[in-house]
């Protein structure tokens, strides 16, 4: 049975703010940054500094923001100016790209690797494979895919295919492909002429980002109050993604969509470090400097005590809510999570489940099973901030201890 989903975007606090519902309950959010994102933005950067012991350059661009740059990561920097050599020097000028914002005290991270996102495809610089989403599972549209657009490769990009191309004509998928190659072309072309620091490529607002990004797969309706946005959107589909207009609906009534889908008080229980399960028990939710804790405690719930079936239960609810607690926050990067100590049978059975829960996020997410210690270790890729870091700032008292 499909899900049904909708993509609400709304004012919270004078930024936009988007929710993904699937099904009439709201399983994601996002609040865009008081100033734009730099996120998917490139440019012509400077290579400022070169530090050989831990294989990094420092690169300055935009108004003076300084970029981390991996050179292991990056064995094929795009010069503006050729070289006879990829050994990178202080004063080059480089096209690069915003790979991750800046996190805490970590400067933002910059990649040669270009990814220029369609709604079907993506465009991958120094990565000259053709790829399909893990997530269809239709061996023979892979087949006809391969087929079709093994042409499309070079020794300078690949493409993948996202899981929103599944069933769609793949003529479609040719012509945003096409779009893409010309954009990646003139970004080049253009990154020869600009003085360094010249942003080359803007992404559009993280709002209209969700649009492109979310699973098309069940989306009935974008919905916004907001005549600002609804501008923003209409330009936008209008412009690439036509057929979903008859999607889009401006929000007019006294009773605002914040009030109306109970927003505020959703995002503040993600907001909250216990999670209550309806069997009694709760979840610790604590995000640290290095990676997120999660811990299982059986609280209230009522059961034979001490009984491994009454434990399995607690766990396998557990996992399912801590699945969507990792959406709806965006937790991400290495997640250790307690659960209650059980024998090894239901181990494998609680890791089978909690395998199939995580594979259903649109953002990789790898289970990587139980340590020695019993704890069980997850990844989560990195892309924006976490619900917390985009709403909440330290406490000048506490200093983010939690304790005055």
């Amino acid at each position: 049975m499909k899900l049904i989903r909708k993509l609400l975007i709304v004012r919270y606090k004078n930024r936009p703010l988007t929710a993904v519902e699937e099904d009439g309950k709201i399983v994601a959010f996002s609040v865009s940054e008081e100033a734009e994102s730099i996120l998917g933005n490139i440019y012509v950067a400077r290579v400022q500094n070169i530090v050989k012991n831990i294989q990094a350059a420092f690169l300055t661009f935009g108004d003076g923001k300084v970029g981390y740059y991996s050179l292991k990561e990056n064995p094929n920097p795009i010069f503006t100016n050729p070289k006879q050599t990829d050994k990178i020097c202080i004063g080059d000028g480089l096209i690069v790209q915003v790979a991750r914002e800046s996190v805490k005290t970590k400067p933002p991270t910059m990649t040669s690797r270009i990814n220029l996102t369609g709604k079907y495809t993506v465009l991958t610089v120094g990565n000259t494979h053709f790829g399909i989403s893990s997530k269809i599972s239709d061996q023979n549209w892979k087949n006809r895919c391969k087929e079709y657009f093994s042409n499309y490769c070079n020794e300078n990009y690949g493409f993948i295919i996202r899981t929103n191309a599944y069933g769609v004509s793949l003529e479609i998928i040719e012509k945003e492909m096409q779009i893409l190659v010309a954009s990646y072309q003139k970004i080049c072309d253009d990154g020869i002429h600009r003085v360094k620091g010249s942003c080359l490529y803007q992404t559009p607002p993280d709002f209209i980002n969700q649009v492109k990004n979310i699973w098309q797969d069940g989306l009935k309706a974008i919905l916004t109050d907001q005549e600002e946005y609804y501008q923003k959107l209409q330009e936008y589909l209008l412009r690439e993604q036509a057929e979903d207009m008859e999607k889009l609906f401006f929000y007019q009534d006294s009773w605002p969509l914040l009030k109306c889908y109970n927003i505020e008080r959703q995002l503040e229980k993600a907001l909250l470090e216990r999670v209550w399960l309806d069997c009694g028990a709760y979840l610790v939710i604590q995000p640290t400097e290095a990676f997120t804790v999660v811990d299982v405690n059986t609280g209230k719930c009522v059961g034979k005590r001490n009984h491994p079936d009454t434990f399995l239960r607690i766990n396998l609810e557990a996992a399912k809510e801590l699945a969507f607690q990792l959406r709806l926050r965006n937790l991400s990067g290495m997640i250790l999570v307690d659960f209650i100590n059980m024998e090894e049978e239901n181990n494998q059975i609680l890791l089978a489940e909690l395998e199939k829960l995580v594979q259903q996020d649109a953002i990789k997410t790898v289970l990587h099973g139980m340590t020695a210690l019993g704890l069980v270790e997850i990844t989560r890729k990195k892309i924006r901030k976490p619900l917390h870091e985009q709403l909440l700032t330290i406490c000048t008292a506490c200093h983010g201890t939690g304790r005055v």
